[in-house]
């Protein structure tokens, strides 16, 4: 797959930021995790061969010599006629964006969260009330011998 071809479609499903603050999906290489899950999920590399030659194909119908070469408003329209002949690729892409997207931590800090596990640190949480087990508790034990 080509990282460059990848890189640019995932700048177009998640661009950068007006004010520069976020970066595009692209941009922040998330292009890596779709390539490792391509390599580790049956059938996706087939999906993303498929769906990037159909790619190049609708953008070559434009006149290009590629997506590359596509004015940033015919890439947005070349990928909404992908979503007819490849209904499963953006999703797929999408959902795969977001994931490693939203788990940087140049994103993370931007929204003003920590790029950190939740363990062994652990988050601040409010007390449970466990008078809302009461309920259960007045049932009593129940079991059932089968």
């Amino acid at each position: 797959m080509n990282a460059q071809l990848l890189a640019l479609v995932l700048d177009e499903l998640i661009p950068p930021s007006v004010d520069g603050r976020m970066p595009g999906a692209g941009t922040l290489g998330v292009g890596a995790i779709v390539q490792y899950a391509a390599a580790t999920t049956p059938g996706l590399d087939l999906l993303l061969a498929q769906g990037f030659a159909a790619l190049e194909d609708l953008a070559r119908r434009h006149d290009a010599e590629g997506f590359a070469a596509l004015a940033r408003s015919t890439r947005i329209e070349v990928l909404r006629e992908l979503e007819q002949s490849v209904p499963m690729l953006l999703p797929t892409l999408l959902t795969l964006a977001c994931v490693g997207y939203y788990s940087s931590e140049p994103v993370l800090t931007a929204l003003n969260g920590t790029a950190r596990p939740p363990h062994p640190e652990g988050y601040d949480l409010e007390p449970d009330d466990l008078s809302l087990l009461d309920g259960v508790r007045a049932r009593g034990t129940l079991f059932r011998n089968c």
